[in-house]
């Protein structure tokens, strides 16, 4: 299913496995090892293939992709929508945090789920602003939850946002 137009002139598709070699340079950007998981080209190309995933690639008009959104798993009864990762490749320039407002829309305004949640590191005070200026709220922290590629383990933080409160934005 191809998504349309929102956030403006943000364009939102669903990606294909023609998209794997974006998807892996968008989460292997300098830096990125300490704030976006990175998985292998298999992996990502078993994910497209899974009912309970959808990736989504932004782009404004007439532009090629500037980031990736990747849902899974996308209906939970219980949890929700999971938004695993989002990265942009020109972070600083507010890409994300309109890929971000189209992802929350998207899920809200496509999936009947009540809920869109993601865990994100506590030391990438960056991405948890705008997760926050977007509505979402922390529910919780998960200690020690994730080892990064140094072998240091990093906190990650819970955060979501609920249909009735993107409702009342």
């Amino acid at each position: 299913m191809a998504a349309g137009p929102v956030a403006g002139t943000l364009l939102l598709r669903t990606a294909t496995a023609a998209d794997v070699d974006f998807i892996l340079a968008a989460e292997r950007l300098p830096g990125y090892e300490r704030l976006v998981a990175q998985w292998s080209r298999e992996q990502h190309q078993a994910a497209l293939e899974r009912d309970d995933t959808r990736y989504l690639l932004a782009a404004h008009a007439g532009q090629p992709p500037g980031g990736f959104a990747l849902l899974q798993p996308l209906h939970d009864t219980h949890e929700g929508a999971k938004l695993r990762r989002i990265a942009v490749v020109r972070p600083g320039e507010g890409f994300g945090r309109a890929l971000l407002t189209a992802v929350i829309d998207w899920v809200f305004e496509s999936t009947d789920n009540e809920r869109l949640w993601l865990d994100v590191f506590t030391h990438n005070e960056r991405a948890r602003r705008v997760y926050r200026a977007a509505g979402l709220q922390e529910d919780g922290l998960l200690r020690g939850a994730y080892r990064l590629p140094d072998g240091s383990r990093a906190d990650r933080v819970i955060m979501s946002v609920l249909r009735q409160e993107w409702r009342e934005r």
